[in-house]
């Protein structure tokens, strides 16, 4: 599917640092951006939620917390 995005009003800044972001992973200011888009809107990969608590740091013990009641 093809689609054509237009921005205006962009701050020269941030397109300067496209450009630069471009430049160093070789790449056009077109796939660039693409791949910007790519990274931010792909979802997340579902993890178990074990694997998830597993990978939690130890901070300590319950009675180490004060529980407000």
């Amino acid at each position: 599917m093809a689609l054509t995005l237009t921005f205006t009003d962009t701050d020269e800044l941030l397109l300067a640092a496209l450009h630069k972001r471009a430049r160093a992973h070789g790449r056009s200011i077109e796939e660039e951006h693409r791949d910007i888009l790519r990274s931010a809107l792909r979802p997340l990969p579902k993890r178990p939620l074990d694997d998830i608590l597993r990978a939690m740091p130890d901070v300590g013990l319950d009675t180490d917390f004060h529980r407000r009641s």
